[in-house]
C-alpha cells in the first residue's frame, strides 16, 4: 500500500459501504444487521480526523525546549531563553490561521490556590474567605509575602514554592483583574495579533492566572492530528505544578526529553526522571542531547560529554534512544532569510566549525528517522488498529449474510422446504436464548461488581501492603527536624515557625503521594480494568451463538441441505473501556490525598507548644542545671502535626476510596453492561426477520434469483479483497514498527 494510512481505510470503508449496499438490494432493505454494519463504517472517518496524537517535550530550565519546538515547526513560535518555570504547559497545533486561544482561571480556582499556600500562616484574618479582589487581602498577601522572604530562608532552588505562588498572585493581579471572571474566561489572538500570546506564556505573573495555551499555527510543519507540548517546570519544587506536568505526559504518546550539552543530566534532571520511570511512563521516551555549539571547542569534546550523559542515563533508561544536535543550529538554518543580522553572524561562526555542523545535521536527519517511525507506529496504534478491527468485524458479518444468501439461491425446491424448517427452528432457538441473555447479564455481572468492591477494599482497607498502610509508614517515618527551625523561633515567633514546618512537610508528603502513591493507584486501577474486559471476554464466549450455511449433504440428493457449523472469528473485544469512558466523560478522582489543617488545630499546637515551654522555662529558672531550650516544644508540636495529618489523610483516603468505587468503576460497569447487551443483540439480527426474508426470496423468478446471485458472486470477490487489504495493511505497519533502530 503506497497511498497515506488515512486515505487507505477510506477507501477500504468506501468499499466496504459498496458491498453493503449490493447486499441491501438483494435483501429488500429489511435486514436490521446491515444498517448497523452501515452505521459503523460510516463512522470510521470521522473519528479518524478526531484523533489526537500528543507529543509532550519536557526537561528542566536551559535545556532547549523551546528551542526545539520551533525548529521542529521552522519557526519562532514559543518564547527561547525566558528562564520562565511555570505550570503551564503550551498546546501546540495546526491549524487554518494562526490563533492563541488563553484559557484562564476562574476567581475560585486563583483564590482556591493561594489559600493553600497561607494554611497554619499566623494573623491571617479567618473571618472570610480570602479573596485577592478585596483590597485588605491583597495587602495582607503582601504583608505575609515579605514576613516569609524576609524571615524564612531561601531554598536551593531558590523562592520557597508558596513565596513564588503569592508574588506571582500579587504581580499578575493588576494585569489580569479585567479578563478573569467568576467562570473560566477564554482570551483568544488572532492572526495579526498571534505574538501577544507571549505575554501570558512568557511572564510567571501573568502565567499564574492561566489554566492552559493552545496555539493553532498554520503551515506545512505540524500535522492536523499532532499535539506538540511545551511542558514548563521539570525544576519545580512545586507538587501541584509537577502533578499538572505528569497529568499530561500519561495522556501523551510521545515523550521528547532535552538535555543540554552545556550542564550535561544535572540533579534535578536525575530525580525528574526518576518520577517519570516510577509512572510507567519510559516506554516511548526520545532523549535529546542538545549541543551548545558555543560551549564546545571541538566535536571530541561534545561527544565525551555526550557519552558521559549516556552513561549516566543507562542507570535508569538501559536501552537509552539518545540524539545528538543543535536545536538552534536547525532552527537557524530553517528560518533562512527570515533570520536577524545579529543572530545569522552566530550561524556563519557555527558553519567554520564543518564536522561539528555536519556531526549535528546527520543526528537531526538520524532523530528524524526515528521519531517518524515511533510516531508512525504510535499513530497506527492510536488512530487505526481499532477501526481496522471494527471493519474486521464488518467484512466478518458481511461473509455471513452473503454465505447465507448465496446458499439459499443456490437451493432446489426439495431444499427451500428443509431450509424454512431449519432456519424457523434456527429463528425459534435465536429468539429464546436472546431472552436469557436478557434476564442472565445483570446475574453474571453483579459478580463482577462484588470483585471489584473486594479488590478496591483490600487495597484501601486490609492491612497488608496497600495504598493506607503505605501513607501510613511514611507519616511515621517523616523526621521534621526541629534544629532546622530552632534558631529562627526567637526572631520570628513559634507561630511562623510552625507555619513553616507545617508547609515543609505538606509538600514532602505531597511529593510522596504523586512518586509513590500515585503509581501505585494507576497499577490498581490498571488491574481492575483489565479485568471488566477480561470479565466480560469470558461472557462473550459464553454467550457466542454459532453460525449456521446450508451446504451438500454427503448423504445422497434427498438430503442435500444441512447446516454446517461456521468458526467464527472474534476480531472485537468485548469492552472497549477507553471509548465508553471517552463517551461518559469518566475520569479518576481528581483530588488524591492532601493534608489541610483548620485554626483548631494551630491553636491546639501554639497552646501545647506554649505551656510545655513554660514549664521548662520555670524548671531552667528553679534550676541552674536545667538549660532551657525551644527544642522539645518543637519537637511535640511536630508530633502534633503528624498526628492531625494521620487522622486526616485516613478520612480522604477513605473518600476517595469511596468516590473511586461509586463514581468510577461501578458506572463504568454499568456502561460496558449496556454496550455488552447491545453487542449480544446485535448476534441476533441476521435471524429477526429470516423466515420472512426467505420466503420472498424463495418466490422470486429464477431470472431474478441469477441477478441476485451475480450480485452475491461479486459481494463474495470483493469481501475476500477488502479482507486481504486489511490484513496486508497491518501487517505494513507491525513491520514498519519492528524496524524503528536508534
Amino acid at each position: 500500500m503506497t497511498s497515506k494510512p488515512q486515505e487507505c481505510i477510506e477507501n477500504l470503508v468506501s468499499d466496504t459501504l459498496s458491498v453493503i449496499d449490493g447486499l441491501t438490494t438483494v435483501s429488500n432493505h429489511s435486514d436490521k444487521s446491515l444498517v448497523e454494519s452501515r452505521q459503523l463504517c460510516s463512522k470510521i472517518p470521522a473519528y479518524i480526523d478526531e484523533g489526537i496524537l500528543r507529543v509532550a517535550v519536557v526537561g528542566v530550565i536551559k535545556s532547549g525546549k523551546s528551542t526545539f519546538i520551533n525548529a521542529m515547526s521552522g519557526r519562532e513560535l514559543v518564547q527561547r531563553g525566558a528562564g520562565v518555570v511555570t505550570s503551564i504547559t503550551t498546546r501546540i497545533r495546526k491549524g487554518k490561521k494562526n490563533k492563541a486561544i488563553i484559557h484562564l482561571k476562574s476567581w475560585d480556582d486563583i483564590n482556591r490556590e493561594i489559600e493553600s499556600c497561607l494554611e497554619m500562616f499566623p494573623g491571617k484574618d479567618d473571618s472570610l474567605p480570602f479573596d485577592i479582589r478585596r483590597t485588605q487581602d491583597r495587602q495582607q498577601l503582601r504583608r505575609i509575602f515579605d514576613t516569609i522572604v524576609s524571615a524564612f530562608p531561601i531554598t536551593s532552588q531558590g523562592l520557597r514554592p508558596e513565596a513564588l505562588v503569592i508574588r506571582n498572585a500579587l504581580d499578575g493581579y493588576r494585569h489580569c483583574l479585567d479578563v478573569i471572571g467568576s467562570d473560566e474566561q477564554t482570551i483568544t489572538f488572532d492572526a495579526k495579533s498571534f505574538n501577544r500570546h507571549t505575554q501570558f506564556t512568557a511572564d510567571p505573573a501573568k502565567a499564574f492566572y492561566v489554566k492552559d495555551v493552545c496555539l493553532e499555527v498554520y503551515g506545512k510543519t505540524i500535522n492536523s492530528n499532532v499535539e506538540i507540548a511545551d511542558c514548563q517546570g521539570a525544576d519545580s519544587t512545586d507538587p501541584a505544578v509537577l502533578e499538572k506536568i505528569f497529568s499530561y505526559l500519561e495522556a501523551a504518546n510521545l515523550i521528547v526529553y532535552c538535555i543540554s550539552s552545556r550542564t550535561g543530566l544535572r540533579q534535578s534532571d536525575m530525580v525528574f526522571l526518576k518520577r517519570i520511570k516510577r509512572l510507567g511512563l519510559m516506554e516511548n521516551i526520545l532523549f535529546i542531547f542538545n549541543c551548545d555549539l558555543s560551549e564546545h571547542d571541538n566535536l571530541k569534546n561534545l561527544k565525551a560529554t555526550r557519552d558521559k550523559t549516556i552513561a549516566e542515563l543507562k542507570l535508569l533508561v538501559p536501552d537509552v534512544s539518545i540524539f545528538s544536535f543543535s536545536a538552534l543550529y536547525t532552527l537557524f538554518e530553517g528560518l533562512g532569510k527570515r533570520l536577524s543580522s545579529k543572530n545569522k553572524k552566530r550561524l556563519d561562526l557555527w558553519r567554520e566549525d564543518k564536522e561539528m555542523t555536519a556531526f549535528c545535521a546527520k543526528e537531526y536527519t538520524r532523530f528524524l528517522d526515528g521519531f517518524n517511525l515511533l510516531f508512525k507506529a504510535s499513530r497506527f496504534n492510536l488512530f487505526y488498529v481499532n477501526h481496522i478491527e471494527r471493519l474486521k468485524i464488518v467484512i466478518h458479518i458481511l461473509e455471513e449474510k452473503t454465505q447465507l444468501l448465496f446458499d439459499v439461491f443456490s437451493a432446489g425446491l426439495l431444499d427451500q422446504e428443509k431450509a424454512r424448517k431449519r432456519l424457523a427452528d434456527l429463528e425459534g432457538n435465536a429468539r429464546r436464548l436472546k431472552v436469557i441473555v436478557d434476564n442472565s447479564v445483570m446475574g453474571a455481572v453483579s459478580a463482577l461488581r462484588r470483585e471489584i468492591e473486594s479488590n478496591l477494599k483490600n487495597a484501601f482497607l486490609k492491612d497488608s501492603e496497600n495504598i493506607t498502610k503505605l501513607v501510613t509508614e511514611f507519616i511515621h517515618k517523616a523526621e521534621i527536624d526541629s534544629h532546622t527551625y530552632r534558631a529562627g523561633v526567637d526572631a520570628t515567633g513559634f507561630k511562623q515557625i510552625l507555619y513553616m514546618m507545617f508547609q515543609d512537610f505538606k509538600r514532602e508528603l505531597d511529593l510522596f503521594i504523586l512518586e509513590q502513591v500515585t503509581p501505585e493507584l494507576k497499577q490498581l486501577v490498571r488491574i481492575q480494568e483489565e479485568r471488566i474486559e477480561s470479565y466480560f471476554k469470558s461472557l462473550l464466549d459464553s454467550y457466542r451463538i454459532d453460525y449456521v450455511t446450508m451446504g451438500a449433504s454427503k448423504d445422497g440428493e434427498d438430503d442435500r441441505f444441512s447446516l454446517e457449523i461456521i468458526k467464527e472469528e472474534e476480531y472485537s473485544r468485548a469492552a472497549d473501556l477507553e471509548n465508553i469512558k471517552k463517551i461518559l466523560g469518566l475520569h479518576l478522582p481528581d483530588r488524591i490525598f492532601s493534608p489541610e489543617y483548620t485554626r483548631a488545630m494551630q491553636a491546639n499546637a501554639v497552646t501545647d507548644f506554649s505551656l510545655h515551654s513554660l514549664v521548662l522555662f520555670v524548671s531552667a529558672m528553679m534550676d541552674k542545671h536545667v538549660r532551657f531550650s525551644f527544642t522539645p516544644g518543637l519537637d511535640r508540636a511536630a508530633g502534633k502535626i503528624k498526628k492531625k495529618t494521620l487522622a486526616m489523610m485516613q478520612r480522604q483516603i477513605k473518600a476517595y476510596h469511596s468516590s473511586l468505587k461509586q463514581d468510577y468503576f461501578f458506572p463504568l460497569i454499568d456502561a460496558v453492561t449496556r454496550d455488552f447487551k447491545d453487542k449480544i443483540l446485535q448476534r441476533f439480527t441476521m435471524y429477526e426477520t429470516l423466515n420472512k426474508d426467505m420466503d420472498e426470496l424463495f418466490c422470486l423468478k429464477q431470472e431474478e434469483k441469477n441477478q441476485h446471485l451475480v450480485r452475491i458472486k461479486k459481494a463474495k470477490n470483493d469481501i475476500l479483497r477488502i479482507r486481504a487489504l486489511l490484513d496486508e495493511f497491518s501487517m505494513d505497519f507491525e513491520t514498519d514498527t519492528m524496524r524503528i533502530e536508534y
